[in-house]
C-alpha cells in the first residue's frame, strides 16, 4: 500500500486536492481510500453519544457500528500507525491522509498563500510541493506544482507508487 499524506494550514485546499486524487485514481483502477484528520477539536460528527460510543466508554477497547453498509470504529487514542493497519486489511493500494502534519509518511505540501511557506520548514518527508501562487523551483528542493497542473500532479503520484511497488 502506497500512503501519502496531503498537509497544509486551514483552508489550504486539502480536502479538494484528496477529493481529485480520489476521484483519478479510483477511474484508473487503483484501490484509494482516505483518511482525515479531524483537526477541529472535538469528537468528529457521527460518533457523539451513539450507543457505540455508549460502550467505548464503559471500557470496550474498540466499540464497532454497522448500518446500511457503513462500518464505524471508535477507540480512544489511535495511533495513525494502527489505523493504517486497518486500511491494509481493506487491501488498499493508495491511501491518501488528509492531515496529522507530524507524522513521518511521504508528504505533499499545499501552499496557498505567501504565509504558508514556513510550512516546508515546519514538516518532514516531504515529496512535493503544489502551490496555489506563483513558486519558482529554487524555492524548495522538491518537485513543485502549481494547483492547476493535475495532470502532472497525477503522473508525479503514479510514478512514486510504481517506484514503491
Amino acid at each position: 500500500m502506497f500512503v501519502l499524506q496531503i498537509v497544509g494550514y486551514k483552508n489550504s485546499g486539502k480536502t479538494t486536492l484528496t477529493t481529485k486524487l480520489i476521484e483519478y485514481f479510483t477511474s484508473i483502477g487503483v484501490r484509494t481510500a482516505s483518511l482525515k484528520h479531524h483537526g477541529h477539536g472535538g469528537v468528529p460528527e457521527g460518533i457523539g453519544s451513539t450507543d457505540s460510543e455508549k460502550h467505548r466508554s464503559a471500557g470496550s477497547l474498540i466499540a464497532g457500528v454497522e448500518g446500511d453498509g457503513l462500518f464505524q470504529l471508535s477507540k480512544k487514542n489511535w495511533k495513525l500507525s494502527e489505523m493504517i493497519e486497518i486500511y491494509k486489511i481493506m487491501q488498499v493500494d493508495l491511501l491518501l491522509i488528509e492531515g496529522f502534519k507530524k507524522e513521518k509518511y511521504p508528504k505533499i505540501v499545499l501552499i496557498s498563500q505567501e504565509e504558508d511557506i514556513r510550512l516546508v520548514e515546519e514538516v518532514s518527508n516531504i515529496k512535493v510541493v503544489i502551490s496555489r501562487i506563483p513558486l519558482t523551483q529554487n524555492f524548495c528542493p522538491f518537485p513543485l506544482f502549481h494547483i492547476t497542473e493535475m495532470e502532472r500532479i497525477y503522473q508525479w503520484i503514479w510514478k512514486e507508487m510504481r517506484l514503491k511497488e
